[in-house]
């Protein structure tokens, strides 16, 4: 999910393709048109990649015209963006960062012929021609959570989060939730970098929590910085975003990631065939949508099997990630026992981070 960020842009080169970083691929006047709008660059941003990955599958796939214009700041320089996306005939139109949500339902109810995908969870009133997606993150974090609990020999694990948002907070807390059912000794220490994509400043809390005695980290961030911080202090990394283990294939542990071909195909075939109706989608780990990388094979054959079967847990439903009693850090009960949350009080509710989590929400 994308909030808020700061990016400096000059408006007044926002639409050149050298500056802006705009690619549109595809001929013919008669194919549909496409669109999509990065919030990171391509390169270096695990996020904008999968996202990348979808428009190509639309692509050779449908067949369909695609552009893709970015980074573009979670503000309102994305109107202009969208303005002329649309005069150039683009009739659907992913925005893939979640502080577009305000400035697509502007746009969206000026052009009620477009149809727009945002990222989730919603927080705006329904539009009949917008569409929101996610995952639910906080399933494939818990598998992960169950590498890094069976792996820390500290018992200290840090974890790079960019903003304590719900849908963050619920990930971090799956996370632990996973490292606590195999190792309820660990501890999670969580710092904020209050940005989705800067390198340099991911870097550096990396490096903090490692010099603080975390020997595994993990992240919620767009880029790979944690996870090479990790590899030059020779601990395992958990990575997020996309499978990065060819980044650092020594220091990746395993890692999170989304696959959005899919669905992208599918609301692009039903736009097609003129079945296309506006809905707010989670994807869980059995959709696919949300997955686990692989596990390095140099961890034993038991973490390996564990990891495996959490995920196997989690798709059937054995594993429910939210289900009472979970207290939170600061020892209130928060989920009650025979109390299981649901997607909705997950995106709505997690404003606390569980027990074994060293870290504060910022409200």
């Amino acid at each position: 999910m994308r909030l808020i960020r700061i990016v400096a842009l000059a408006l007044a080169v926002a639409f050149s393709v050298t500056a802006c970083g705009s690619t549109s691929t595809g001929t013919g006047s008669n194919k549909l048109k496409v669109a999509f709008i990065w919030v990171d660059p391509v390169n270096g941003s695990g996020w904008t990649l999968q996202w990348d990955r979808a428009r190509q599958a639309l692509e050779t796939q449908l067949g369909v015209q695609t552009t893709a214009v970015g980074p573009i700041a979670e503000s309102a320089d994305v109107i202009p963006v969208y303005e002329d996306l649309i005069r150039k005939g683009n009739k659907m139109i992913f925005a893939t960062a979640f502080g577009y949500q305000p400035f697509t339902t502007q746009e969206a109810k000026k052009h009620p012929d477009v149809k727009f995908i945002g990222i989730g969870p919603n927080t705006q009133a329904h539009l009949d021609n917008v569409s929101t997606v996610y995952g639910n993150l906080w399933e494939a974090r818990f598998a992960t959570g169950v590498a890094a609990g069976l792996a820390t020999k500290t018992n200290k694990i840090g974890f790079v989060a960019a903003h304590t948002i719900p849908s963050v907070v619920a990930g971090i807390n799956g996370f632990a939730l996973g490292v606590q059912s195999v190792n309820p000794k660990a501890i999670v220490k969580v710092t904020v970098t209050n940005t989705w994509y800067d390198p340099p400043t991911e870097t550096t809390a990396a490096n903090s929590l490692i010099q603080a005695g975390a020997d595994v980290t993990a992240q919620h961030e767009d880029s790979t910085a944690t996870l090479l911080a990790s590899a030059a202090a020779h601990i395992f990394s958990i990575g997020s975003e996309a499978d990065t283990h060819d980044v650092s294939p020594t220091a990746y542990l395993t890692g999170t990631y989304y696959d959005w071909s899919k669905y992208a195909l599918d609301q692009v075939t039903a736009l097609q065939n003129g079945s296309w109706k506006a809905d707010d989608y989670s994807g869980d780990l059995e959709s696919g949508l949300i997955a686990v990388g692989p596990v390095n094979s140099a961890v034993s054959a038991d973490t390996q099997a564990k990891v495996a079967q959490a995920i196997a847990d989690l798709k059937s439903g054995k594993i429910k990630v939210f289900a009472g009693p979970i207290y939170d850090n600061a020892g209130k009960l928060q989920i009650p026992s025979g109390t299981t949350w649901t997607v909705g009080d997950i995106y709505t509710k997690s404003t606390f981070f569980v027990k074994g989590v060293d870290g504060k929400v910022s409200q």
